[in-house]
């Protein structure tokens, strides 16, 4: 009966005219990023910085070839030979050029700094906050990987070691602590642990649950199902039920929070089809349909922000529970990138509670440590 329902989400919505805004390659919304301010370049330590004006040449045949190879997988290789010469300064700064707003263009990058440093911290140090942390989950990806036992023709990770190590990062570290909340911390755990995991959902959040807190857990689990989403999306809608892996499992907010953005993508055609996409989380349960609710204010956002749908359209129809997580989903990531239209999306609600929501999610920002976790994680 569920994945009757389920599939009701995909088949609702089909048959609709040519979108309004393409949200695969506005380049304002493409990456879907849950990461904070950029910053210029990484740093300077360890050798591999290099001084861009000596360079320019270099970085700007650098640029066009990674503009020619585009967004597709394969990137690793093209980074390690540009690397020596241009630094990853200037690797980070040419993907910047391309994709302002990048973030799985900076996971390899990461991948080979800490390949090159060995050293977590110091990687860091490298990426600053690159790529709204692309680069930095690169590092955390790369580092857990090397923790497998190299004896163990399975790459088993010792759990009890894996927990240290993701305590240790997130509050022991000083580099993460000046650097990225906590919560942004174990996002980017969670895209480690799930490539550790070799994209076994189960395996993946078992590792996240050895966080010790509500937050941190539901927060390595967004980074996990960031990681899974990405990867296996286009495979899943031909062959999954519309919300898999989402329909299961304790985090299902964390999951849709990143597979409505790719349903959307592909639905969502006109503004009529907003209400029946939100007529399809109606048609759900439980947990499950407060996190369709959640996925689709953050699945919307970018319609949001450009004003073609208003707030209230996504989320004015539900329960007062349903209102506030999708609220927060669309705003909590809305306030991090434009700040000052988050401000007037809040102005322009009508019902006093919903603009309080609204407002405080603004307020709040991403990775809130102390929100409702009860409507994010399910009994």
């Amino acid at each position: 009966m569920r994945r009757t329902i389920l599939l009701a989400v995909a088949t609702v919505v089909v048959g609709c005219s040519a979108a309004e805004v393409d949200l695969a390659t506005d380049e304002r919304f493409v990456d879907g990023a849950e990461m904070g301010e950029s910053m210029d370049g990484g740093a300077k330590p360890a050798g591999l910085f290099v001084d861009p004006a000596t360079v320019t040449e270099e970085l700007s045949a650098f640029v066009e070839e990674l503009t020619a190879h585009g967004r597709k997988d394969g990137k690793r290789e093209l980074y390690e030979n540009h690397i020596d010469v241009i630094g990853a300064n200037g690797v980070l700064d040419g993907i910047e050029q391309i994709w302002p707003t990048c973030h799985a263009e900076g996971h390899d990058l990461g991948r080979i700094i800490f390949d090159r440093v060995q050293n977590v911290g110091l990687g860091l140090q490298i990426c600053a906050d690159g790529c709204y942390s692309g680069c930095m989950h690169g590092v955390l990806m790369e580092a857990f990987t090397g923790l497998s036992d190299p004896s163990d023709p399975d790459g088993h990770v010792e759990p009890k070691l894996l927990a240290g190590l993701m305590d240790q990062i997130c509050f022991e570290t000083d580099v993460m602590q000046a650097t990225y909340s906590q919560g942004d911390c174990a996002h980017g755990i969670g895209h480690a642990l799930m490539v550790l995991a070799d994209y076994d959902v189960g395996a993946s959040m078992g590792y996240c649950d050895q966080f010790d807190t509500d937050a941190m857990r539901y927060y390595c689990a967004t980074g996990a199902y960031m990681e899974y989403v990405t990867e296996n999306d286009a495979k899943d809608a031909t062959t999954k039920p519309a919300l898999y892996p989402c329909d299961r499992g304790k985090y299902p907010a964390a999951c849709t929070r990143y597979k409505m953005v790719h349903l959307i993508r592909r639905l969502v055609k006109k503004s009529s089809d907003v209400r029946k996409m939100m007529n399809s989380c109606d048609m759900l349960e439980g947990s499950v349909r407060l996190a369709c609710y959640h996925g689709a204010g953050n699945g919307f956002m970018a319609l949001i922000a450009l004003g073609q749908v208003p707030l209230e359209d996504v989320c004015g129809q539900g329960t007062d529970d349903e209102r506030k997580i999708c609220i927060e989903g669309a705003m909590e990531r809305m306030a991090k990138f434009h700040p000052d239209r988050a401000k007037e999306v809040c102005a322009a609600l009508a019902p006093p509670a919903d603009k309080a929501v609204c407002n405080q999610a603004v307020s709040n920002g991403m990775y809130d440590m102390e929100k409702d976790f009860r409507l994010y994680v399910a009994g």
